[in-house]
């Protein structure tokens, strides 16, 4: 990631911009991309557009998803806490092998749909 000058302001530019698409008959968001501190309100946009479904599971497809920093993170968890409290819960699926690492290390590891995860550190 670098930064960059725009007419007197500081702009944050990603070599791979975070992709999302949302289908609200089903319940699902996929993302591709990095998701950083820059775009992370996207996500959090996406899983509250998700509340007004009456979806009580929430998917994130996270295949496509190159990198997650903290804020990334922050926003998945904040998105399983909002499908809690509306009696859901938020599933990760088909997450990259970083990603799901990532997951595993913060101890978000219940967020991951095992019955989707198929990276190779899946039986972990």
């Amino acid at each position: 990631m670098c930064a960059r000058v725009i007419a007197g302001r500081w702009a944050e530019h990603s070599s791979r911009p975070l992709l999302l698409s949302i289908d609200l008959r089903n319940g699902l968001i996929t993302a591709a991309g990095e998701l950083d501190r820059a775009v992370a309100h996207r996500l959090t946009d996406a899983l509250l557009a998700l509340v007004q479904t009456g979806h009580r599971t929430w998917t994130v497809d996270a295949a496509g998803i190159s990198f997650c920093d903290a804020d990334g993170l922050r926003a998945l968890a904040a998105g399983a806490a909002l499908a809690e409290s509306r009696g859901g819960r938020l599933r990760v699926t088909a997450p990259s092998p970083f990603t799901a690492q990532l997951l595993r290390l913060v101890g978000m590891t219940d967020l991951i749909d095992s019955t989707a995860d198929r990276s190779p550190m899946g039986a972990a």
